[in-house]
């Protein structure tokens, strides 16, 4: 009887075994890398059975936070409080001509919750608003795979990201008529972005730009007096009136401030449209949650968020920095002054905020689950992720889940 009743709070009982992808459709999305090497169990073999109303449950929050959230970063615009935002002074004409002219250019984003399964409460963790991953492995891997034991499974993934993702291009497009429809898609390098900028990439052909090309950063060539283009192997020079770039505001803002100060002159001057818009950078701070629980402290999905642990009397709460990704440079305390558990990391002098322990779902090993709602200025597509750590971060399973 008491494995019965721990069992009814656990996922266990929606948990379906699967058949691993077959390595060819691997090959054939050309997705090898989300299977080798330290990525080699990172797609799990279990889908979630959920039913819809989780699902409602889920959209809804998504629709109710991104509001909450604007809400939020124009208060804290008017509060000038740039720093505690990590905004730094050379950025912030730019953010605050985004937030008042660029509201209907942000393309694509992820919230991180937790909760939503067995009556665990939704709580929103973060929203990734400006470079976000997982793109491919929802949009491709758990439909393939649902499709190869479709009869197993009761149910189809909730999926649209890349049908969402093609409307609001159009709606894009439409909104710039003065714009040639040529987009340029930038990254970094890495390997993980360049597979998520071809699913946008795919999403941009299919949404009617006429001209689609992926370059890394290092190539891109940035005219403040003409536009942003790439250099053809012919000597040619080619211009792109739309720029995607996998490369985050906050990494611009701080480590190629010149590359910041060219790209404001290009924006204000309708030299280009670049997605996501640079108030995207608000959104992404993890210190705009404080503003949100401050002026919604009691909404359902927000947890208290502060700019100091003392607010924790207690001491359970986890301190994260403001624009920390992957997981890292977290510290988790749970009813001791010093941290339980603490992840490493590339964000150690970034200021941090403080946010209260959030409720997860749990399956009998000990993996909490984390899901995550796509976003194109509505839901647009669930994934999980699942992870026997405190922390949800690269180490963890990308799980494929179906809707009943």
């Amino acid at each position: 009887m008491v494995l019965e009743n721990l069992l009814g709070l656990m996922v266990d009982n929606r948990i379906v075994s699967v058949r691993p992808l077959d390595v060819e459709v691997i090959k054939d999305l050309d997705l090898e890398w989300l299977t080798v090497g330290e990525n080699e169990e990172y797609l799990s073999n279990e889908f979630l059975q959920l039913t819809s109303k989780e699902v409602d449950a889920l959209r809804d929050a998504a629709e109710i936070t991104y509001r909450i959230l604007l809400k939020a970063a124009e208060h804290a615009v008017e509060q000038g409080e740039w720093k505690l935002l990590g905004i730094p002074p050379h950025a912030i004409d730019l953010v605050k001509y985004s937030l008042a002219n660029e509201m209907d250019t942000h393309l694509l984003g992820r919230f991180d919750f937790s909760g939503g399964l067995d009556n665990v409460p939704i709580k929103l963790l973060e929203i990734n608003a400006d470079t976000c991953s997982l793109l491919a492995e929802t949009a491709y891997i758990q439909e393939q795979q649902w499709k190869q034991d479709e009869e197993k499974l009761e149910g189809s993934p909730y999926n649209p990201v890349i049908e969402e993702m093609i409307e609001r291009f159009r709606r894009i497009i439409n909104q710039h008529p003065d714009r040639d429809p040529t987009l340029l898609i930038s990254t970094l390098g890495y390997e993980e972005d360049w597979i998520n900028a071809d699913v946008v990439a795919e999403a941009a052909r299919e949404a009617g730009f006429e001209e689609v090309e992926t370059a890394i950063l290092e190539r891109v060539i940035f005219s403040p007096e003409e536009g942003i283009f790439l250099e053809e192997d012919d000597g040619a020079f080619v211009r792109y009136d739309f720029w995607y770039k996998f490369i985050p505001w906050d990494f611009i803002a701080y480590e190629e401030p010149d590359l910041f100060d060219d790209l404001e002159r290009l924006i204000i001057d309708r030299k280009v449209v670049v997605l996501n818009p640079a108030y995207t950078m608000l959104l992404q701070s993890k210190a705009l949650l404080k503003y949100a629980y401050d002026l919604y402290p009691d909404n359902p999905y927000l947890l208290k968020t502060t700019f100091s642990a003392a607010d924790f009397p207690d001491h359970k709460y986890v301190a994260k920095p403001i624009y920390g990704r992957m997981g890292e440079n977290i510290s988790f305390y749970d009813g001791q002054p010093e941290p339980t558990y603490q992840t490493e990391g590339d964000y150690d002098d970034l200021p941090v905020v403080y946010q209260e322990l959030a409720p997860f779902n749990f399956d009998l090993e000990g993996h909490r689950y984390q899901p995550s709602i796509f976003w194109t200025g509505l839901p647009a597509g669930l994934c999980f992720r699942r992870q026997d750590d405190l922390v949800i971060d690269d180490d963890a399973e990308f799980v494929g889940h179906v809707v009943g």
